[in-house]
């Protein structure tokens, strides 16, 4: 692809802090996409993970999902933000390989998956809450959610992504997104109740 296309690209992204690099692979500078592929393989290998993946199956869906972007780059159009882009990429693999695998998609994500890194100066009791809350709201999600609310409610409250952005990695209408979320919290708020957690809830 030309240069000239490639920087048609940059403006068209707008804010998109990953549009410069995105451009320069366009260009023809491909080894350059080493950069985006550093700079995201640890939250898609996180975000494979939160969809149940083990981490031996992440890191292999994760390496497919970066030669996936790779050779799909020329189709990005710049319509939604590359983070978005390529966590739409890795969430349709995490599908495809659920149902190749469907006697593996229940799996153990590690607790620390599930937040962000701990505060250094959090106290020991905090550090205990925080914890307890992140099992209770695993627990939760995996008893009293089904897939696709479950998905909804970890694109937006664990991935931080608006509803327009979980919306395109989805797949779905945004009202559709925001719906499923509305029901995840709900579900999930009442499935806290009934176990004596609610106060853990904060979803």
């Amino acid at each position: 692809m030309s240069e000239q296309v490639a920087r048609r690209q940059f403006v068209f992204s707008g804010n998109d802090p990953d549009a410069e690099d995105v451009a320069t692979v366009l260009s023809g500078k491909s080894q350059h996409f080493s950069v985006l592929v550093e700079r995201f393989q640890l939250r898609i290998f996180r975000f494979l993970l939160r969809q149940g993946l083990s981490e031996h199956d992440a890191e292999d869906v994760a390496q497919e999902t970066f030669i996936e972007a790779h050779r799909k780059l020329h189709a990005f159009r710049g319509d939604s933000k590359f983070s978005t882009w390529l966590m739409g990429i890795a969430f349709n693999m995490a599908r495809s390989f659920k149902r190749r695998a469907p006697n593996r998609r229940m799996v153990t994500v590690p607790d620390e998956m599930l937040s962000d890194q701990p505060h250094p100066g959090a106290s020991p009791a905090e550090n205990a809450t925080s914890s307890a809350r992140i099992q209770a709201i695993k627990e939760g999600m995996d008893a009293h959610l089904s897939p696709d609310l479950k998905e909804a409610l970890t694109l937006v409250s664990l991935e931080g992504m608006t509803y327009e952005e979980a919306a395109k990695v989805a797949g779905v209408a945004i009202n559709t997104l925001k719906t499923r979320v509305f029901r995840a919290r709900k579900r999930l708020r009442n499935g806290l109740e009934e176990t004596g957690k609610l106060e853990l809830f904060n979803f």
